[in-house]
């Protein structure tokens, strides 16, 4: 008898940690017999649906005013796993990700179904904060003591009390993308989601999908439905970057989508809302583009509500020396140690043209402090090619696609030395599409 009461207390014991896993959990969680009746909903569900415990004992089509998808699963007998959901009721739509289980007695015979369900905003959330769709750069990141300096974090200012599109344009290097994540933490939606997207490093066919997600089973009958980079900043801010390589095919697609406020899924019809304050960047001169119809004229006009212009490196001599001294302090406060750039060093640096502009000065102070033995950056711990003649950059100006786009074919050209099947590769086209490019530019 000893035996039996202590099993009984341990099964006790038991119920009663999984009753408190169940109360506790931030899921909704609710289960219906086999004729639809409700026997249990836990606290949070009871929030998300907005419902009270009175439910229990009713059918579920008298606890919410939408089609409840549970009835489905009683009838097929067939379960699922983390399915995404947008049912339209009364009072508005929902969205869900849910779970179903069919629930079975010791026989094998289903009695009923758990529904487990979380709203899918929570779920957007929790995913843009695992995923670190978050902004950690703000305005004191804006290194540097110039007139040009000093300009960019007023403008920082500027863009982030008002919440119109941002276009942010100036060389590869610039800080364009510190600049984004300053202006929306300079913002009301600085608590909101940040979600960047390059478009420059996503091949064409997926850059629709990308930034507008897919309905379930659009690709294949097993591909489950991903809401795209646009719905994840709901509430927040949007960054493209290299906005000027979104396919002209799509920019049509894009407009609508920021002037209905909503975006349509790949495969669906249905407008999901979206309130998102959409910031672009650019290396290239959308302007021209737009003017040789390279970029969607109206596009441009909706991005560029509000220009942000960056200068380079070479143009803020005074910002070199400052940005330089930072750099060091940082590696210095990493390591405990107390390196610094001598006179001689410092004057090397000045003297260089920066063609990759503050991330080639980021990248040539970290070289110089893991060269450095002793506490005094010396010329001879620098890159060889800051100890040479400056590169002839004293005027480049933001180009065009069809610029950019010959200067990449020439330059993987000169890489492999005239070899079209290397230069292919490195571009990612064929032979016959690059030899194209070679007449069209005059290359060769």
């Amino acid at each position: 008898m000893a035996g039996v009461h202590k099993k009984n207390k341990e099964l006790e014991k038991q119920g009663q940690f999984y009753e408190l896993l169940v109360y506790a959990s931030s899921d909704g969680m609710l289960s219906v017999d086999m004729d639809g009746i409700i026997t249990f909903i836990n606290p949070a569900g009871m929030k998300i649906l907005n419902i009270g415990k009175d439910v229990i004992g009713k059918h579920i089509t008298e606890a919410v005013d939408f089609e409840p998808t549970i009835l489905h699963v009683l009838e097929t007998q067939e379960g699922y796993v983390d399915r995404e959901f947008r049912l339209e009721g009364k009072s508005g739509v929902v969205h869900f990700v849910k779970t179903a289980i069919p629930l079975k007695d010791d026989s094998g015979e289903m009695i009923g179904v758990l529904d487990i369900f979380r709203n899918i905003s929570d779920v957007k959330t929790m995913v843009n904060r695992m995923s670190g769709a978050q902004a950690k750069y703000t305005i004191s990141n804006i290194i540097g003591g110039s007139v040009q300096t000093q300009e960019i974090r007023k403008m920082i200012k500027l863009a982030g009390s008002n919440d119109s599109p941002v276009l942010i344009q100036g060389e590869s290097g610039t800080g364009k993308d510190i600049i984004a994540q300053s202006i929306h933490n300079c913002s009301d939606r600085c608590q909101g989601p940040y979600v960047s997207v390059n478009c420059l490093s996503l091949p064409r066919n997926l850059i629709e999908s990308e930034l507008f997600g897919y309905e379930e089973g659009s690709f294949t009958k097993n591909t489950g439905g991903r809401p795209g980079k646009i719905e994840m900043a709901h509430g927040g801010t949007i960054f493209l970057n290299n906005v000027s390589f979104i396919p002209l095919e799509l920019q049509n697609k894009l407009i609508k989508s920021l002037k209905q406020k909503s975006v349509v899924r790949i495969g669906g019809f249905k407008e999901i809302p979206v309130d998102v304050r959409i910031i672009s960047s650019s290396h290239l001169d959308i302007a021209r583009m737009s003017e040789e119809k390279n970029f969607s004229e109206e596009l441009y006009k909706i991005i560029s509500n509000f220009t942000v212009n960056t200068s380079p490196l070479r143009d803020r001599q005074e910002d070199i020396e400052i940005i330089s001294n930072q750099t060091l302090s940082q590696y210095n406060m990493m390591n405990g140690t107390n390196k610094r750039l001598s006179t001689e060093a410092l004057e090397l640096l000045h003297k260089w043209d920066w063609p990759d502009n503050v991330r080639e000065l980021e990248n040539a102070i970290e070289f110089a402090y893991c060269f450095a033995e002793g506490d005094e950056i010396m010329p001879s711990h620098l890159q060889i090619k800051l100890t040479e003649e400056k590169p002839e950059i004293k005027e480049r100006k933001l180009m065009t696609l069809r610029e950019a786009e010959a200067e990449a074919v020439k330059k993987a050209l000169d890489h492999t030395n005239g070899n079209v099947t290397q230069a292919a590769k490195i571009l990612g086209i064929g032979r016959n599409t690059l030899y194209g490019k070679i007449k069209e530019f005059d290359i060769l």
